[in-house]
């Protein structure tokens, strides 16, 4: 079974279940109380951040079209072993540590393991789909906030990226915008912008057009100074809140 995980930011309620269903799926024992007791403890490869005092959302590996990890890794650890509905996987038996492929995926989505000798990151729950069950973080989220769905396509409609995500926030009409105020100019939101979508001279507050923008949080999870907001539309709080 393949797919694409799907995220609506006004239905995450920042419970952290996901978090928890990933540890547990990763562990040895595939129980909670199997994995408390398991040394070294097994780790999620999913975070959930919140983006305002409205909005939270969960964070993990995109499983980019041509992962920039892959492309930074000098060991060829990361790689898709199938075709476009086949995750981004890491080989931890090639592994070195380098720790490059941290610095250059732009979603801060790989970590390294407690002991710090490996790296880390999101799998799509592979041996999950393989028995016919969909990833751990969406079968666990309460609220229907994240939502796994068979053969979807990965590419988000109207978007002209020469990446593919199949991670993506949609339908909630939520947009990132930077505070002019809080900005420091840095440019690690600009670098890092997958769509480069975002403009603005260095120590100078930058703008995001929301017209290329596909709301992927690269810069929110990327700014040191907090400047990124995130804001939905009062009716789609509304509805997630109903539901």
């Amino acid at each position: 079974m393949r797919g694409i995980l799907k995220v609506e930011l006004t239905k995450c309620i920042a419970c952290k279940n996901c978090e928890t269903a990933c540890a547990v799926a990763h562990s040895r024992s595939k129980t909670l109380l199997g994995a408390l007791s398991e040394d070294p403890r097994p780790q999620p490869r999913i975070r959930v951040r919140y983006l305002s005092s409205d909005l939270a959302a969960p964070y993990q590996c995109r499983h980019c079209e041509n992962p920039w990890c892959g492309e930074a890794c000098p060991e060829g650890a990361l790689s898709r072993a199938g075709d476009m509905m086949d995750p981004v996987l890491l080989s931890r038996e090639a592994c070195r540590a380098a720790k490059k492929c941290l610095r250059a995926c732009p979603f801060r989505a790989i970590r390294m393991t407690r002991e710090g000798d490996k790296a880390c990151k999101c799998d799509l729950c592979l041996e999950r789909l393989d028995a016919g069950l969909e990833p751990a973080c969406a079968e666990a989220c309460p609220t229907g906030a994240i939502v796994f769905v068979e053969g979807g396509s990965p590419k988000p409609e109207g978007s002209k990226a020469d990446r593919q995500y199949l991670v993506i926030h949609e339908g909630t009409s939520a947009t990132y915008a930077v505070d002019s105020e809080a900005c420091t100019g840095c440019g690690l939101c600009r670098r890092n912008c997958p769509q480069q979508c975002i403009s603005g001279e260095n120590k100078q507050p930058h703008e995001i057009d929301p017209s290329r923008c596909i709301r992927c949080g690269s810069c929110f999870l990327v700014c040191p100074s907090d400047a990124i907001r995130c804001t939905a539309p009062v009716s789609a709080l509304r509805v997630a809140t109903a539901t």
